[in-house]
């Protein structure tokens, strides 16, 4: 498969979202979440139980449009001043019931500044002060509330204590009351009086208002056209003039164009001269030029016939040389008549311009003025609307001054009755948002986390990034079954502990590998990383270990010819190794080293060569893997990691090349760029081995692999048995010497 294959694949395939990866670590932190959510939603149950309890009372009040008809006339009063104004009338209404000026006489007229104010306050500041601040803060306590068109206002007071949240709200729908009657301060001639003096004031506001704009006209000769008349008639102006303008341009340079073509015309000769074609009055001139060639026909029969010294023939042609004359002196004058038209046109042009510009000026003249007429109009409009309401005011006052003040059209419908629960805080609505919000932060955070962790943690991400199955997993060494760093000890651990469960996948690893490529042999295998400490020795140690368990000639070569440490693994010594071999110096018997694994041997890197990659690449080196291959059943090499190309050169020597991923370490990225690597020079990659995975960890992945190959607590004991009757196979096939080395490949 070549890169451009690979390419296409990866495109068509896209990045996907691991959904399951999503919703595997959260079902492992859903205990975590869930604490998360329950701290939240006590530390708000904690938090609403102090704050301070809040109790809202509500009173009601009936408006009626109109008054009783107590002068007999058979109708009735209409206070809002018409159907069209029932709607304004009641929003005005509300507002007045909120009002500052309503809720200072609810105060004043209750002495509920000892409720709304606490001593220290009412310690320091003055008596107007308290009342100014109480009646500030009973604004901003009370709500006036008209939710439907049915003329009844709800009035709703909140404070901490029920009782005093009630007395306020009948307290206020009294003072409203008293308001509509009229008795707010005064009684009803009283405000009749104040009425018509604010009446009064706001009359002559008017006149004066008026005045302005009249004097304002005059000034601006407003009297016949208004101000936006001039205006649309200067800009209609500006247009015309502005077209005119276009127009006497373009015939300039009409004529500008004439005259440069007839000056160029006026250098040929008379006859030939094109000039008079381009005057609009060419006629005259064709004319005279069409005697012109009749005389001086006549004038050469002449010369034919008589000669050049008769009378006639002299006579004849002085009358051809004026006309010649006359034909020059027509183009001179069209030329001449031609250059006066542009010289007119010029004039007209900027006649037009200069019109432009002063209908421009006087535009921009106009804009300042305009804009103070629209201030001075909104100012009376202003002045007129207050004089219409004062207007109304008081002839409702004069109408009703002499009634009875028990009558009015706003009476108190339900009182305020004393709350007994709070409606604030809500312990349900805290309570609720707050487990959402924190459900919302940690579920957040655990998909960020996802998001942001690009490792692999599982088999599936691990076959989804290589483009390749995974052959196997190997567990994870518990700090407890092996001392903190010792990379020997871990190397080892499969040939000590044959019974543990790494041993058991280690040995399901070794058939996975074996049945991957049943119709071709793989006596050499590479394996190979992404990057640096994977566990890419370690897995060629177990890997090698379990293959020789099954009574097969292993041989480990370690071509990390950079940092070699498979020798270090065997307490061996690297003196003499592969490059040896590749350099002729020594034989395969001296170099080639015993483990303390059976059927497992060592060829150890040897002397470190400066130039690795190219000693890998010599006809030497696949010389000595041929004979190696000879030798023995099966051949693991361990290579450099990636980005090194030891492992590409020698992947086209060998079977195939197995990748190694460390779980929560290898990131994705890095895997798919591994295995594209040594697909782009077609070696054939067997597949991924997911190195480290933690077995507490509690991934459904993990769990997976344990269950489906059996590395349950149960399956233990079935896998010991296991493997001592296979133990057994092996003595007594070792007694009877019938060994068979295809058996012992699939074992």
């Amino acid at each position: 498969m070549d890169s451009a294959d690979i390419e296409q694949e990866e495109t068509a395939q896209g990045p996907g979202i691991d959904l399951e990866r999503y919703f595997l670590t959260l079902r492992r932190y859903i205990w975590l979440i869930a604490a998360f959510v329950v701290l939240v939603a006590a530390g708000a149950v904690v938090y609403t139980r102090r704050l301070v309890p809040v109790y809202e009372a509500t009173a009601s009040v009936q408006i009626e449009p109109k008054l009783p008809d107590l002068l007999g006339t058979g109708d009735m009063f209409n206070v809002a001043s018409g159907n069209s104004n029932t709607t304004e009338y009641y929003k005005q209404q509300q507002l007045v019931i909120g009002s500052y000026t309503l809720c200072q006489q609810t105060v004043q007229a209750n002495d509920f500044v000892p409720k709304l104010l606490s001593p220290e306050q009412r310690a320091v500041l003055t008596k107007e002060d308290q009342v100014d601040i109480a009646s500030r803060q009973l604004k901003e306590d009370l709500k006036v509330k008209y939710p439907v068109a049915d003329r009844i206002m709800y009035v709703s007071v909140r404070s901490s204590d029920p009782k005093f949240a009630k007395d306020v709200a009948n307290a206020h729908i009294a003072t409203y009351v008293n308001y509509s009657k009229g008795l707010l301060a005064m009684n009803s001639t009283e405000a009749s009086g104040a009425l018509e003096q604010e009446f009064n004031q706001a009359e002559q506001e008017l006149r004066k208002a008026e005045e302005h704009i009249s004097t304002f006209q005059a000034e601006n000769d407003m009297v016949t056209v208004t101000l936006e008349e001039h205006q649309s008639l200067v800009a209609s102006n500006i247009l015309s003039f502005t077209q005119k303008l276009n127009d006497a341009r373009a015939e300039q340079i009409r004529l500008a164009a004439r005259l440069d073509q007839m000056r160029k015309a006026s250098v040929s000769e008379v006859l030939s001269s094109p000039m008079a074609m381009m005057s609009d009055s060419s006629s005259s001139f064709e004319t005279l030029r069409a005697q012109y060639y009749a005389e001086k026909t006549k004038l050469i029969e002449l010369e034919r016939d008589l000669g050049p010294k008769n009378s006639e023939y002299a006579t004849q042609k002085q009358k051809v040389d004026e006309l010649f004359k006359a034909l020059d002196g027509q183009l001179k004058i069209l030329m001449q008549g031609t250059q006066a038209l542009y010289q007119a046109q010029s004039v007209t042009v900027a006649g037009l311009a200069a019109e432009v510009e002063r209908y421009k000026t006087e535009a921009k003249a106009l804009s300042p003025k305009i804009a103070d007429f629209n201030r001075l109009m909104r100012d009376k409009r202003g002045i007129e609307d207050n004089y219409n309401i004062l207007r109304t005011r008081l002839s409702t006052s004069q109408m009703t001054g002499g009634m009875s003040a028990s009558i009015s059209n706003v009476r108190p419908l339900d009182p305020a009755l004393l709350p007994t629960a709070s409606v604030y805080p809500s312990m349900s609505k805290n309570v609720a948002f707050s487990s959402a919000a924190a459900l919302f932060i940690a579920v957040g955070f655990v998909v960020l986390a996802v998001f942001l962790d690009r490792s692999i943690k599982s088999a599936g991400e691990a076959t989804q990034a290589a483009k390749a199955p995974v052959l196997g997993v190997i567990p994870g060494i518990s700090p407890n079954e092996l001392p903190l760093d010792d990379d020997r000890a871990r190397d080892l651990f499969v040939h000590e502990h044959p019974t543990s469960h790494i041993a058991e996948c280690c040995r399901t690893l070794r058939t996975n590998i074996m049945l991957s490529s049943a119709d071709n042999d793989l006596k050499m295998i590479v394996v190979c990383s992404a990057n640096k400490s994977e566990g890419k020795t370690t897995s060629v140690m177990y890997l090698g270990t379990t293959m020789a368990q099954s009574n097969q000639r292993v041989l480990l070569i370690d071509t990390d010819m950079r940092r070699p440490r498979l020798h270090t693994s065997f307490g061996a010594s690297r003196e003499r190794g592969l490059t040896n071999l590749i350099m002729g110096d020594d034989n395969y018997d001296d170099v080639i080293q015993t483990t303390d694994v059976p059927n497992l041997f060592l060829l150890p890197c040897g002397p470190l060569p400066p130039n690795p990659v190219e000693l890998l690449m010599t006809k030497r080196f696949a010389a000595v893997l041929t004979e190696l291959g000879q030798r023995f059943d099966r051949i693991i090499l361990d290579s450099p990691p990636l980005p090194y190309t030891d492992a590409v050169v020698i992947s086209k020597l060998t079977g195939g090349v197995i990748l190694i991923v460390r779980a929560g370490k290898t990131l994705r990225d890095e895997l798919t760029r591994a295995s594209r690597t040594f697909r782009e020079v077609n070696a054939n990659v067997l597949g991924v081995i997911v190195n480290d995975l933690d077995r507490q960890g509690g991934d459904a992945a993990n769990y997976y692999y344990y269950s489906y190959y059996g590395y349950g607590d149960q399956a233990r004991d079935d896998a010991s048995k296991r493997r001592s009757a296979t133990r057994a196979a092996r003595r007594a096939s070792k007694s009877s010497k019938t060994n068979d080395p295809d058996d012992a490949n699939i074992s």
